[in-house]
């Protein structure tokens, strides 16, 4: 077959083939050797050869993956260009791989080799990628022995049209042999722990840990990557693995280190995947904890060495000290002898007097010496406890985390993960069996109600508004009897807020209740022992979901002073943590809503002062997120509202500019997303606040262009998205000002046809559900004054029966805004003056 021809490079050599294709050795123009891999179609899966080979390139190459320089996967055929790791050998090329050096194992370098493959397979799950055709033939070496790992996705995976033997095959649990399609179902991480517990038995001892005397047969020898001639029976390899449930060790461990190590290579060589641990992850944090035990077992022996030696040195002295008693005593007795008798006595008194003291004394320090060691022995004790405990603690940590990372993505500490749905059913069946099975297991209590929590965390992840209050009711319950700190009442009280925010998403009844549950949980969470910025930031979350109801239920005062409490709280966050980008994006939030309110209030240049704010924070975030949609979309937003503010308020200079930067920002979105329908409608807004300007100005003709640009953006939203409220809404506004400009050049009869053509728009998104768009109260506001421009139309046009008609109608929009606002004075006098000019008319 033909040598490939790839730009930039000499191919000089085919120089081995496999499975997947055939490898060529090439030569760039500075002279660097490369290997290009020209796989077979039928052999690989290419999006997700492509997928998994794009995670692991972004933030640069893991330590231990053999990086890939150059790659073409939807070419054909598909190629990719490595470094090229092998020695010369007389004519020929002798590739540094292991399969190349196998026959040095099991040797000095076993369990190094085994922790450096070890890390480089858990650098691999960190970026979400599993191998998944872990073999001697794929791992390589550098020219200063570091491990690089290659070939991942290939072989044995979902998708592929024709599979030969290979010797990977050896290497992979029964699940995979038997259903490779698991591998786009996360179960690939499984299937590469328990190809490092075969390819770490094997450099151990030798051998394969099961089927040995069938798989050493089929297994390519030193020097050689594969075996011609051989069928494949996945399904019988996987059989003859099953029946193989015991693993063996041909010889004991020479160190409680190996002991402790081998213990979880023994775990990744479990037949039940569910055994395993998760991830090369774990192993790795395995291998490390087995590490930092026996380290610490090593203290407490010389711990207790010391004390031996302490108890040793005490004996001495104790005997030291009689002896020294007997030889006092014997001397006394000789000078007895040669003095009188009753200085014999006297001495003898004193004598004893004083070895009397000096046992005492010695006594004394021997008593201090053996408390001294008692405290440090028990100190040891202590410490051991201590450690044992911290050990339990950091397990429910690591627990608490991993339960975490499974029930969401986008953990900073860990690696996302995919299919989230069938992740939280898996992790609910796996709660509630456990709560079965240990129901009768007293000393399990504790955990039972963690268990339960973590149940509804996972109703509340998954939006179940029914399942969601029960669970989290039952979790409280479950831990009434056990003692409770900070972390858990905050934790807690988050949890009763994601459920009030839920709630409030499907509109529940209970959402009222629930903010106040939710509100008295955070209330009553301590200052001491927690993240008190966090408590803080959840509260004004609280404040400010809770502002949006009661702003839907008309109590706008109260919504305003919440947003007002939960935008100082955002504002001190925002100080404290200027790289952060969560409060000031909630911030920003809170003064979009309090501008919204205002303006609903009639409260003007505050709401254009609000809007100013949220200008400010929108900016300061852009700093952070430049091209980010969203934002870009509410500083434009920003802008219109203050530029309507200043139209309203006679300041046209201001308007101007304001809106010239609305559109500047609004025309580069709809040039980079011309199907935002958002970023057109707003544009088409600012066509018609500009086309007013010009009105103003005198300049009709650039006016009506203005405002037949806006239209045909909106009527364009309109045809493709009929639903799109925000559109309708504002289409009616612009064929209504279009409309009052045609009447000043006296075409009554269009006028009167766009401004109904705008009141039959206002009535259909009055008798629609819309879950988004303007409120009702907006809705029913502009009609009003529709209509009363309607009404006046009329009576210009000499249809005094017509504009009766239409000053009646708003009288009546007019009437019910003020029951919902009794202190309005804006409804009050819109009411007033719409009765008299029907009256009038009468």
């Amino acid at each position: 077959m033909d040598a490939p021809h790839i730009e930039g490079m000499k191919v000089r050599a085919m120089i081995g083939s496999g499975n997947c294709g055939r490898v060529y050795l090439a030569e760039d123009d500075d002279g660097s050797l490369h290997a290009i891999k020209i796989f077979d179609g039928l052999t690989i899966q290419r999006a997700l050869l492509t997928r998994m080979t794009t995670r692991l390139e972004n933030g640069g190459w893991p330590n231990g993956l053999m990086p890939v320089t150059a790659a073409d996967f939807d070419a054909r055929p598909a190629l990719r260009v490595m470094p090229f790791l092998a020695d010369p050998d007389g004519d020929s090329w002798k590739p540094r791989s292991l399969q190349h050096r196998i026959d040095s194992f099991p040797g000095v370098q076993s369990w190094p080799l085994i922790r450096e493959l070890a890390n480089a397979l858990a650098a691999m799950h960190a970026r979400r990628v599993a191998h998944g055709n872990l073999k001697p033939g794929n791992l390589f070496f550098t020219e200063s022995g570091e491990l690089q790992i290659a070939d991942w996705t290939l072989g044995n995976m979902p998708g592929i049209g024709h599979l030969d033997f290979t010797d990977a095959l050896l290497y992979q649990p029964p699940e995979q042999l038997k259903d490779p399609a698991g591998y786009s179902e996360e179960n690939g991480y499984r299937w590469d722990v328990f190809a490092f517990g075969v390819l770490s038995y094997r450099l151990l001892t030798g051998s394969f840990p099961r089927c040995h005397e069938t798989f050493s047969l089929v297994a390519p020898p030193q020097g050689e990557t594969r075996r011609d001639g051989i069928h494949a029976d996945l399904p019988r390899i996987a059989r003859n693995l099953e029946n193989h449930t015991q693993i063996t060790w041909p010889h004991e461990p020479a160190t409680p280190l190996e002991a402790g190590l081998r213990s979880w290579i023994d775990r990744c060589l479990a037949l039940d995947p569910l055994q395993r641990p998760a991830s090369m992850l774990d192993v790795v944090a395995g291998f490390t904890a087995v590490e930092h035990t026996i380290t610490l077992e090593l203290e407490r022996e010389n711990l207790l060495d010391q004390r031996r030696l302490a108890e040793r040195r005490a004996w001495r002295a104790s005997f030291l000290a009689g002896a020294a008693t007997a030889a006092a005593i014997l001397l006394g007795c000789l000078w007895q002898l040669q003095t009188a008798q009753v200085k014999r006595e006297r001495a003898n008194r004193d004598k004893e007097t004083q070895l009397l003291q000096t046992a005492a004394d010695n006594a004394t320090k021997l008593r201090d010496t053996a408390q001294k060691e008692a405290a440090q022995a028990k100190q040891a004790l202590e410490y051991e406890r201590e450690v044992a405990l911290s050990r339990i603690e950091a397990s429910r940590l690591i627990g608490d985390r991993l339960f975490t990372w499974a029930m969401e993505k986008g953990h900073r500490a860990l690696p996302p993960l995919d299919g989230r749905e069938e992740r939280l059913k898996r992790l609910q069946r796996y709660f509630e069996d456990f709560l079965t099975r240990t129901s009768e297991i007293k000393d399990l209590e504790d955990e039972r109600a963690r268990a339960h929590l973590q149940l509804a965390e996972i109703a509340l992840a998954r939006g179940d508004v029914e399942a969601a209050p029960k669970r989290l009711t039952e979790a409280i319950q479950a831990w009434s009897v056990l003692p409770k700190d900070a972390e858990w009442q905050l934790r807690i009280g988050q949890n009763r807020l994601l459920l009030a925010l839920l709630l409030q998403a499907r509109s529940a009844p209970q959402t009222p209740t629930a903010f106040a549950n939710a509100r008295k949980a955070l209330s009553d969470v301590p200052q001491t022992g927690i993240d008190t910025d966090r408590l803080a930031q959840l509260l004004a979350i609280l404040d400010f979901h809770e502002a949006k109801l009661l702003a839907s239920q008309g109590d706008d005062p109260k919504a305003l002073e919440q947003l007002m409490r939960a935008t100082q709280t955002l504002n001190r966050l925002a100080e404290q943590r200027p790289d952060s980008i969560i409060p000031r994006t909630q911030l920003a939030a809170c003064y979009l809503s309090s501008a919204t309110i205002l303006e609903g209030m009639g409260n003007l240049g505050d709401a254009r002062e609000a809007h100013l704010l949220a200008t400010g924070e929108i900016i300061k975030l852009l700093k952070e997120r430049p091209q980010d949609t969203q934002l870009r979309l509410d500083l434009a937003g920003c802008y219109g509202a203050m530029a309507e503010a200043a139209v309203l308020s006679g300041d046209i200079t201001s308007a101007e500019s304001l809106s010239a930067e609305a559109m500047k920002i609004l025309l580069t979105l709809v040039r980079e997303q011309p199907d935002h329908a958002e970023a057109v409608s707003r544009l088409a807004a600012q066509h018609g606040l500009r086309a007013g300007l010009m009105r103003d100005r005198g300049q009709s003709e650039d006016a009506l262009k203005s405002f037949d640009e806006g239209i045909r953006l909106l009527e364009g939203i309109r045809a493709a998205k009929p639903t799109n409220a925000n559109a309708t809404y504002r289409l009616a506004l612009l064929w209504w000002q279009k409309g009052r400009m045609l009447g000043f050049s006296d075409k009554r009869d269009e006028e009167i046809a766009l401004i109904r053509q705008a009141r039959e728009l206002l009535e259909t998104l009055e008798t629609q559900p819309r879950p988004e768009g303007p409120p009702d109260e907006q809705l029913q506001r502009s009609s009003g004054y529709l209509l009363g421009d309607l009404g006046h139309t009329y009576q210009l046009a000499g249809k005094t029966e017509d504009a009766a008609n239409a000053f009646n109608q708003a009288a009546d929009l007019w009437q019910s805004l003020l029951k919902s606002r009794p202190q309005s004075e804006e409804y009050d006098e819109s009411l007033k003056w719409c009765r008299q000019r029907a009256k009038d008319l009468n």
